[in-house]
């Protein structure tokens, strides 16, 4: 080996998926006022970057109450306010890797003039990328995500265009980030994830995922009626209690979204 090669900066050799873990899955349990530098340092050993910015948001129709969007990373404060407060939900480029499920890779340039060509009255989100760019910034990298219950995107803004494998790897980051994400904020999601119904038991979940009255399901499923009050009383005294207050029927709904059902 010729000792006078330069050495490959590990950084820009696409991090493995079992890699991606390791460096996320900390994420869950790191203390709040170092999350946002954590989540900044472990991104940027899959991808080197400026800054990053990790929006997460409740999916509808759940069965949780709904709370409000939450941001991470380590964009400049003022920049997060300025897109917490008039970008959020109507983010274009958000919204457009979602519906086409893939990741936005381009010059800030190119996604400004993108942005400029689809939306009335784009001043603001393209006076966000200035000034995301200002510090030295000339590419972003848009990434959709879905957690068990929420959706996310995942925004890094780097020096270099990332190649394809980083982009792969950004990704799955985004997906595991998400995941990660939302055990912190709600850790009982974990305690559902490890429970276990009986066929019939899953059968009236099912059944309680209409909405239909009690009577209904009785009769749908051969039951008495107060055999279903039995199963929906059980149900309530298994979920952990920090939602013990949440209806049957809603819990059925988050089981459903958490593919137990």
């Amino acid at each position: 080996m010729n000792a006078n090669a330069p050495s490959l900066d590990p950084r820009l050799i696409p991090a493995t998926h079992a890699r991606i873990d390791e460096l996320l899955a900390p994420l869950r349990t790191v203390a709040e006022a170092r999350l946002d530098v954590e989540l900044g340092a472990r991104l940027d050993q899959i991808m080197p970057a400026s800054h990053c910015l990790c929006v997460i948001a409740d999916c509808g129709g759940t069965g949780l109450e709904s709370t409000p969007v939450r941001l991470h990373g380590t964009m400049h404060r003022e920049l997060q306010g300025l897109y917490a407060a008039l970008i959020g939900e109507r983010d274009p480029l958000a919204m457009r890797a979602r519906q086409e499920w893939r990741p936005l890779v381009a010059p800030l340039d190119e996604h400004a003039a993108w942005v400029g060509s689809q939306v009335r009255h784009a001043q603001t989100y393209v006076e966000w990328l200035k000034r995301n760019g200002a510090a030295g910034a000339c590419d972003l990298a848009v990434l959709p995500a879905r957690g068990r219950l929420s959706r996310g995107t995942l925004y890094l803004f780097s020096n270099k265009a990332p190649a394809e494998a980083q982009v792969l790897a950004l990704f799955y980051a985004a997906q595991r980030l998400a995941v990660t994400l939302e055990l912190r904020h709600r850790p009982f999601i974990a305690e559902l994830l490890a429970m276990r119904f009986t066929p019939r038991e899953a059968d009236v979940l099912r059944a309680g995922l209409k909405g239909s009255a009690d009577e209904q399901i009785a009769a749908w499923l051969g039951l008495s009626v107060d055999a279903i009050r039995y199963y929906f009383k059980k149900f309530k005294h298994r979920v952990p209690p920090v939602i013990g207050h949440m209806k049957p029927r809603d819990l059925a709904r988050v089981m459903n979204h958490l593919d137990k059902l």
